[in-house]
């Protein structure tokens, strides 16, 4: 399956997405903030970044301009998981290189594992 990175300050999420992410056959990272973050994709070299948005230390809008200045795998895909359903928050994280966008109040940890499984399934997510 695929190399996940989860960043995420919730735990009880953090912690459900792990679960059924590794349920599903991925080998997963999580970390708290977009700094942990930055230190894990240079060494884990994730297919799907799972980013939250508002986070301490670092957030995820932060990130997306940060990584996209180290990225070492053009092909991975960034899944923005917030409660900012705002235009602008969306638009910028778009414009940042995210590949969706997703209220976590519409989604279930079930969802994102079927969507991660069918970016795989489609060859979407490439090495």
């Amino acid at each position: 399956m695929a190399d996940i990175l989860i960043v995420e300050d919730n735990d009880m999420l953090n912690k459900a997405y792990r679960i059924i992410l590794e349920k599903n056959g991925h080998k997963v990272e999580a970390t708290t903030n977009g700094q942990e973050a930055l230190d894990a994709v240079k060494r884990f070299k994730p297919k799907v970044i799972l980013l939250d948005l508002l986070m301490p230390k670092m957030g995820g809008i932060e990130f997306l301009r940060k990584y996209d200045a180290i990225k070492l795998n053009k092909n991975v895909k960034v899944v923005v998981l917030t409660n900012l359903g705002k235009e602008e928050s969306i638009q910028e994280a778009m414009d940042l290189g995210a590949y969706k966008y997703i209220i976590k109040a519409h989604s279930s940890p079930g969802d994102l594992a079927n969507l991660v499984n069918h970016l795989i399934k489609k060859n979407i997510v490439k090495d």
